[in-house]
């Protein structure tokens, strides 16, 4: 009876022949990815004006039942950078009641995409157009870091292109070289490091905020 359950058949096949040598690849990909993902919750909890507890939770309930009920097997629930920019947005104009009812029409399309069996119309979108999204997304990111990889802060702008603009016509602040030095250290990390091939089993994203953790501590 239970085996006509989709989520029950992916059990089956995940922990099928599981040994202690995938726990241990288990453990090192949770690991990194709750050391990723966890700070990245705390920023977007804030970034949608609500609070960093409120992202922290949202991220651990949210994993938690994606990966007990659905997904696939090489499958990182949680906190996706996307979001960023759509977030912000919503909140800027609607506040946080709008990105309530956001949130509750975006869980009911996605369940209506599953019951439906509609997941495979992204076949039909081109792949330039996912990749320039994927790029453009990563533009937001990287120009949203700017003020925190710096050490400053800059006035605030409805969009990462004016944002952008903003750091070459506006008055820049005296930079933070106590906020630099451990981003530098991180980027040094992750480039330096995967070259090293005695490096290529260990968590690259996690030893680098390992190492930026005790600089600053230190």
């Amino acid at each position: 009876m239970l085996s006509r359950f989709a989520f029950v058949r992916s059990w089956r096949s995940e922990f099928g022949g599981y040994n202690p040598e995938r726990l241990r690849r288990d453990l090192v990909a949770g690991l990194t990815v709750a050391a990723v993902a966890l700070p990245l919750a705390l920023a977007f909890g804030v970034a949608s004006n609500a609070t960093a507890a409120a992202g922290l939770v949202t991220a651990i309930l949210a994993g938690f039942i994606i990966g007990a009920l659905s997904g696939a097997p090489y499958q990182i629930s949680g906190p996706t950078g996307a979001m960023s920019a759509v977030l912000i947005v919503i909140v800027a104009r609607h506040g946080l009641h709008g990105l309530w009812i956001a949130a509750i029409m975006a869980g009911l399309i996605m369940l209506a995409l599953g019951a439906f069996r509609l997941g495979a119309v992204i076949n039909f979108i081109p792949a330039p157009v996912i990749t320039g999204f994927t790029s453009g997304i990563a533009l937001i990111i990287f120009i949203g870091q700017i003020d925190n990889f710096l050490g400053i802060h800059t006035h605030a702008q409805d969009t990462a292109a004016l944002k952008a603009i903003g750091y070459f016509t506006q008055s820049f602040p005296p930079i933070n070289m106590q906020a630099v030095i451990p981003g530098l250290l991180v980027i040094l990390v992750m480039f330096l490091l995967p070259r090293w091939p005695r490096t290529a089993h260990f968590p690259i994203a996690l030893i680098g905020i390992l190492l930026a953790t005790a600089l600053v501590w230190v």
